[in-house]
Order: structure tokens, then sequence, then C-alpha cells
């Protein structure tokens, strides 16, 4: 019975991939953009204010499970040195301001279609919204 409670619970939640080249192999074969988040929720309020209020919402999880591949770069200080050797290239490509909380939205192919920073405490409909349109330009 435990082990059925685990596997639903399991199921449901997002798929975080930690590795950008495997997010994006995955968004070729699945037909999607990848959403890539800088995001420290244990070191930034703004953080993780997005991730309680966004991130985890049901409303955001199908509409990224519809449309992304959800990638998140490890900054924990357990990451072991490979990890934030390679994770420090892609701050210096995608972030290299170093604000956080950051979205970077690309592409298969790695293309920047938009980016988005700050996060003012929108719904998850408004932030939805707001992603939407910074493809679209």
């Amino acid at each position: 019975m435990g082990l059925l409670m685990l596997v639903s619970v399991t199921g449901n939640a997002q798929q975080w991939q930690s590795d950008l080249e495997l997010a994006k192999t995955l968004a070729r074969s699945e037909g999607k953009l990848v959403f890539l988040l800088f995001s420290v929720p244990d070191a930034c309020d703004m953080c993780d204010r997005l991730e309680k209020n966004v991130i985890k919402s049901e409303t955001f999880r199908q509409f990224a499970a519809a449309n992304y591949v959800l990638a998140r770069p490890d900054f924990r200080e357990s990451a072991p040195f490979e990890t934030k050797a390679d994770n420090l290239l892609i701050v210096e490509k995608y972030n290299k301001d170093g604000f956080f909380p950051w979205v970077v939205i690309l592409d298969a192919n790695a293309k920047v279609l938009g980016k988005m920073g700050l996060y003012n405490d929108e719904s998850p409909e408004m932030y939805i919204e707001k992603l939407q349109s910074i493809v679209k330009k």
C-alpha cells in the first residue's frame, strides 16, 4: 500500500532536468520548448515565492506538461564539481547578469525565444500569460 502511494505521488510530480543537453534532446523528441529556470529558493525570497505560488501550482504544471521540457541547473552546495562547472557555462550563456529568478525559453536547438526575470507575485494564470507573450515576440 505504501509503495502504491509513493508511485502515485511521484507520477504527478514535475520532471525537472538538471542536464540542459538532455532537456534539449527531450524537447526535440516531444516537440516542446525548454523552460530553463535559474532559481535558488533556499537563498532567494523571490525565487521561493515563484516556486510556491506558480511553479508548484496545478495550473502551471498542466501548462508546462503540454508545452515545455523543464530544466533547472543544480546550484546546491552539494552538487558535484563537474555539475557546477557545467552550470557556470550555462549561466555565462543564458544569465550573464546572475538574476534570480530568471527564466529563459529555448527552442530545441537552444535558440533563445524569450527571457523573463522579476517575479511580481503574479497568479499562475498571469505568469503563464507573460510566458506566452515573451515567446510570441
